[in-house]
C-alpha cells in the first residue's frame, strides 16, 4: 500500500546531498540520478525543502508513489 506524500524530489535534483543530514527519518534514498524520499518511513516534516539549493524538493499533495515505483519510473526512462 502506497503513502499520499506531501513532498516529492523532483528530477532537477542534482545529487548534492545537502537533504540527506536535515531528514529526521532517514528516508531520503539516493536513485541513479537523483535522490528520492521513501515514502514508507517519510514523516512529511518538511525539513528538506528549505535546504534544497535548487529548490527540486516540492510540495505535491496526494501524490501517491512510493520510493521503489520511482525508482522503476527512473530506469524506464534511461
Amino acid at each position: 500500500m502506497l503513502k499520499y506524500m506531501a513532498h516529492v524530489i523532483t528530477k532537477t535534483c542534482t545529487k548534492c546531498a545537502a537533504c540527506l543530514p536535515e531528514c529526521p527519518t532517514g528516508s531520503i534514498i539516493e536513485g541513479k540520478n537523483q535522490y528520492y524520499i521513501d515514502s514508507d518511513t517519510c514523516a512529511d516534516h518538511g525539513a528538506c525543502v528549505n535546504v534544497c539549493p535548487v529548490e527540486a524538493i516540492q510540495s505535491q499533495p496526494g501524490r501517491a508513489l512510493g520510493h521503489k515505483a520511482r525508482l522503476e519510473e527512473e530506469e524506464e526512462e534511461l
